[in-house]
């Protein structure tokens, strides 16, 4: 009587969602590593000054405009003097 083609596709289905959830979870922990990582939570100054010497100074001004407010030109002048 034929196949079913749910049933075919089912593991191909389950094997695509582990996959992404996957690459989510590789993706949270490359950022969590990348503002204070598991040492605990760090102050605003230190997570920025990590971003700065991993080169990555516009995230820090991305991360300052979003745990502040900050205008853009204040999150640079803050990132600048950190």
């Amino acid at each position: 009587m034929g196949s079913n083609p749910v049933g075919t596709f089912l593991p191909l289905i389950f094997l695509c969602a582990l996959v992404c959830i996957i690459l989510v979870a590789v993706k949270v922990a490359r950022a969590r590593s990348a503002v204070g990582g598991s040492n605990g939570p760090a102050d605003l100054a230190t997570k920025v000054r990590g971003l700065k010497n991993q080169g990555r100074y516009e995230q820090a001004v991305f991360l300052v405009r979003g745990e502040t407010g900050f205008s853009e030109d204040a999150a640079r002048s803050f990132v600048d003097r950190v």
